[in-house]
């Protein structure tokens, strides 16, 4: 019986050991290709970073030379129209794509069509005409309590005008809320005008 169980120690000592062994040589292993890659890494990284430069200073050149003339819209170009609102400070934007009749127009010719905006980017994918106007951006509304339903407003050069008569009815208010509702609560945007009612 003693010398099963002195076998069967023995096995598992040297089962032990092996896996020390095997996990010592894998640390040892990891810490040295852990090591070469870095230095692999830095001299690929100097080597492309030097490529790089170059290229970056060919296209500086080629850009130089390359005028504003020669680019032209494409197809796939995108149309943003911003205007700033000088009243309430805001911006809004309108998003779409070339009209078919500007394709292959120039930033001149467009500016000709567009005269009344300013180019602020232009390049064969992307235009952003803008543009700045007085007075408010037509995006602020007032929500007001009006004989026990929700009233919303718009507010148009400083007054209110009545925008949309609801059916929610303000008896599921809180009293706080009842109050700010019958004093007006401010909305800006409509997709926050949706989202409060």
């Amino acid at each position: 019986m003693n010398k099963v169980i002195i076998t069967i120690l023995s096995i598992i000592v040297l089962m032990i050991s092996i896996l020390v062994g095997i996990q010592v040589f894998k640390t040892q292993n990891n810490n040295v290709t852990e090591h070469q890659i870095a230095q692999i890494s830095e001299e690929i990284e100097d080597d492309c970073t030097e490529e790089w430069k170059e290229l970056y200073e060919q296209n500086t050149m080629n850009l130089q030379v390359n005028t504003q003339e020669n680019i032209r819209l494409s197809p796939n170009c995108s149309f943003t129209f911003q205007t700033h609102y000088t009243g309430c400070g805001h911006t809004s934007r309108k998003y779409m794509n070339i009209p078919q009749q500007l394709v292959n127009k120039t930033e001149e010719e467009l500016q000709e069509l567009y005269n009344e905006w300013k180019i602020k980017t232009f390049t064969t994918n992307e235009v952003i005409l803008e543009k700045e106007e007085t007075g408010e951006c037509g995006e602020h509304y007032v929500l007001r309590d009006v004989d026990g339903k929700i009233v919303i407003y718009v507010i148009k050069d400083g007054k209110e005008e009545e925008y949309e008569k609801t059916e929610i009815s303000t008896d599921y208010l809180t009293e706080t809320d009842k109050i700010t509702m019958k004093d007006g609560l401010k909305v800006i945007r409509k997709r926050e005008l949706k989202s409060s009612h």
